[in-house]
C-alpha cells in the first residue's frame, strides 16, 4: 500500500479520513448531497473528500477486505465486503418497505431533479405496499414502519426532511443509493412476481364466474 498521504496529510485529514471510513463501514453508502434543516439541499463534505482522496481511501478498505465503488452519475461511493460480510438481514416488512421505495423511485426517474432524489411521504409508501403493489395483505403498524424507514435512513437509503417516520405525512427523499441496494434486475424479478400473482389472481376469479 502507498501511505503516502498518511504521512503527507495533516491531523484534520486524517481525522476526515477515519470519519469517512467509518462511515462506509456503518452506512455503506456516502451521497454527493444532504438536507440539512434550514439550509436545504447541500453538498456532502465526505464526499468531496472521497472524491480527493479515492485511492487512499481505495487501498486503506482494500486491506480490510472491503472494495470502494464510485457512481458518479448518480453521485455516491459505496463498499462492498469481498466476503459479504456486510448484508444487512431484512424482515420481511422491511423488505417490502424497500421495495415499494424503489418502485417509486423507478416511477419518479422522468421528474428527477440534478440531486436525482425522489420526494414521497410515509402515506405514499404504505399506499403502494397494500394498495398499488400490493406487496403485503394489510398495512404494517407506523411502529413497524418507523423502525424500518429509520434502519433505510442509518444506510443512507433515504433522508428526513419533515415530521417523524411513524407519521403518515412525513416528508422523505429516496436517494439514488437505492439504485445499488435493489438493482434493476432484482426490481424486474420482483414485478415480473407481482405480476403473475396478479394474473393467477384474475383467471382464477373468471373460472368461478
Amino acid at each position: 500500500m502507498n501511505f503516502d498521504f498518511i504521512q503527507q496529510a495533516t491531523s484534520k485529514e486524517l481525522e476526515q479520513f477515519k470519519l469517512v471510513c467509518n462511515q462506509l463501514l456503518s452506512r455503506t453508502y456516502v451521497p454527493r448531497t444532504l438536507y440539512r434543516p434550514g439550509k436545504g439541499r447541500v453538498n456532502n463534505p465526505d464526499y468531496t473528500f472521497l472524491s480527493l482522496h479515492y485511492e487512499a481511501v481505495q487501498e486503506y478498505l482494500g486491506l480490510l477486505d472491503w472494495e470502494l465503488h464510485n457512481d458518479p452519475l448518480n453521485g455516491y461511493f459505496y463498499v462492498i465486503n469481498t466476503d459479504e460480510a456486510n448484508r444487512c438481514n431484512l424482515s420481511k416488512k422491511e423488505t417490502a418497505i424497500l421495495l415499494a421505495l424503489r418502485m417509486i423511485y423507478e416511477d419518479n426517474q422522468d421528474q428527477l431533479g440534478l440531486e436525482q432524489d425522489a420526494f414521497c411521504t410515509v402515506r405514499d409508501v404504505l399506499e403502494k405496499v397494500v394498495t398499488d403493489y400490493a406487496i403485503l395483505p394489510a398495512k404494517p403498524n407506523m411502529e413497524e414502519v418507523k423502525r424500518a424507514l429509520t434502519l433505510l435512513e442509518n444506510h443512507a437509503i433515504i433522508q428526513r426532511v419533515d415530521g417523524k417516520f411513524n407519521q403518515g405525512s412525513c416528508k422523505f427523499v429516496i436517494l439514488p443509493t437505492i439504485l445499488t441496494a435493489v438493482s434493476g434486475e432484482k426490481l424486474n424479478a420482483v414485478v415480473s412476481v407481482l405480476g403473475k400473482e396478479d394474473a393467477d389472481e384474475e383467471a382464477e376469479e373468471d373460472s368461478v364466474d
